[in-house]
């Protein structure tokens, strides 16, 4: 696991403020948005969670607007490049974790995926830094290979986060502080970022690492839960069968906590009143450390469980507390809408595939598009997912699998593969309002509206340039699931369910 990690972290280095942009000519509001890594929808105590409270974020969502049907991508790389681009995986190219392998003898050979998002892609720091903002990050990036930014930076004397647009980086990473996956770390370079910017508007973006595997947080909070009666967990990669544990409730404690910490101290600077703050998952919570429920299983599927995150929204001065939208909205639509904050004008040649929240934000208005879309035409085989690619338009979701299809019934996270395979294309068709939970698949029962949402989805593809699985002439159907890294835990326990 720290093998594969490694590369996607960021390095301990940090660029200077740039002097080099205009100052505004306005009065624009900051923007500070903080991810979160592998929470789910219902991560929060204001979205459910009912093992562990949640006060500061909770706050923070009752002093806003909280959205009930936000989206991101299923897994961490996708849904970062669509915040960066402001475009879909299937347009960028950019629809699966860098570097994540796939099982060579699948019964699909999944398209070749760009393995990192070049500065004329990710111009949102960019178009931000060229309307008077001062912008910096800390956190996780996973977006490219960093080695290969290592080698760039040395090469051309320290400006690998200046070319995608951020004035300063943090040193915070999960490996220099191992403890609490760099929580604290992570809101100490924010904090000194924010003040060190007080003479221009600032864009800041807080990339925590947490609630992602492996699992650890603070001793004293592991301790606290444990003594609730929670288990200890038994694999630093999370367990189906002992979750949720003392770990991951500590995690989410703390990271609560650190929340709190940051939203204090903007009170305390007297700059809460003009930053928008948004705070938003990655994806779907990991079903091996935490239910969905009522969401169907999680990262990495294209069920709700995968792809439907917590959302919301603070902005004092246009944003009413306490407010709530349905409106569905994806990670894809910040792009447009911070520009449009900033009074910024994108790239002319770079199409954005979201849309401007603002609309939505100050109750004054609806948003044009009807539909969202993802494509992943990649295997994720621990979380249940072959290539696929989903249309969801209004409250009708349809699901079309390419070549194949994991059955997870009798399965748990815990098994590997996670589902017994079955082959040949197949499409599902939901209605998330009557059916939440996905388990009423009505694409026979309806086949004029699976039809319908098929055709969307084909426009789509065409107008993306969307690439595509084709049949693997290696499949092998005894050990497809087997990575390049020689993946095999549970096998034996696999082979005697199909």
């Amino acid at each position: 696991m720290k093998a594969f990690f490694l590369p996607l972290l960021l390095s301990s280095f940090a660029l200077p403020l740039s002097s080099a942009v205009a100052p505004p000519a306005a009065i624009k509001p900051n923007i500070l948005f903080i991810l979160a890594d592998d929470l789910g929808w219902t991560g929060l105590s204001c979205y459910g969670n009912k093992d562990v409270a949640t006060p500061n974020l909770d706050r923070l969502a009752a002093q806003g607007m909280r959205f009930t049907q936000a989206y991101a991508d299923a897994q961490c790389s996708p849904t970062r490049a669509a915040f960066f681009s402001g475009q879909y995986g299937a347009r960028s190219g950019v629809f699966k974790v860098i570097h994540e392998k796939e099982p060579p003898k699948a019964f699909m050979r999944p398209p070749e995926a760009n393995l990192a998002m070049q500065p004329e892609v990710a111009t949102l720091a960019r178009t931000l830094r060229g309307a008077g903002y001062t912008t910096g990050l800390s956190g996780k990036w996973h977006i490219a290979d960093n080695y290969l930014a290592a080698k760039l930076r040395e090469k051309d004397g320290g400006k690998y986060f200046d070319r995608y647009g951020f004035d300063f980086c943090g040193a915070a990473s999960e490996i220099n502080f191992p403890e609490d996956k760099a929580v604290t770390a992570i809101t100490d370079d924010i904090l000194g970022f924010i003040e060190r910017s007080k003479d221009r508007p600032w864009f800041a973006y807080a990339a925590h690492f947490t609630t992602h595997t492996k699992l650890t947080a603070p001793k004293a909070l592991v301790e606290k839960h444990a003594a609730r009666g929670y288990k200890r967990t038994s694999s630093p990669a999370g367990r189906y069968a002992e979750r949720p544990t003392a770990e991951y409730l500590a995690m989410l404690e703390h990271f609560d906590n650190e929340v709190g910490r940051l939203l204090a101290r903007l009170d305390a600077m007297k700059l809460a009143d003009n930053t928008v703050v948004v705070f938003a998952g990655d994806n779907g919570g990991m079903s091996r450390m935490t239910s969905c429920a009522p969401l169907r299983e999680g990262k990495g599927s294209p069920y709700e469980g995968g792809i439907r995150v917590p959302f919301f929204v603070r902005w004092p001065a246009e944003v009413k507390s306490g407010s709530l939208s349905d409106v569905p909205a994806h990670v894809v639509d910040l792009y447009p809408t911070f520009a449009a904050l900033a009074g910024a004008t994108p790239p002319a040649n770079h199409k954005l595939d979201g849309e401007n929240l603002l609309p939505l934000w100050r109750q004054t208005g609806a948003l044009k598009r009807t539909a969202l879309y993802w494509h992943m035409p990649t295997y994720t085989v621990m979380y249940a997912r072959t290539p696929c690619a989903v249309i969801r338009d209004g409250d009708w979701k349809l699901i079309h699998w390419f070549g194949d299809y994991l059955d997870t019934k009798g399965f748990t996270p815990d098994d590997m593969p996670f589902g017994k395979l079955l082959t040949g294309p197949r499409t599902e068709l939901y209605n998330l309002r009557d059916d939440l939970s996905e388990t009423k698949d009505l694409a026979a029962a309806q086949p004029q509206k699976a039809k319908e949402l098929k055709a969307a989805l084909e426009a789509w593809w065409r107008d993306t340039g969307a690439k595509f699985p084709d049949k693997n002439p290696t499949y092998d159907p005894a050990a497809w699931w087997v990575s390049k890294a020689g993946q095999a835990e549970g096998n034996a326990k696999a082979k005697k369910k199909i």
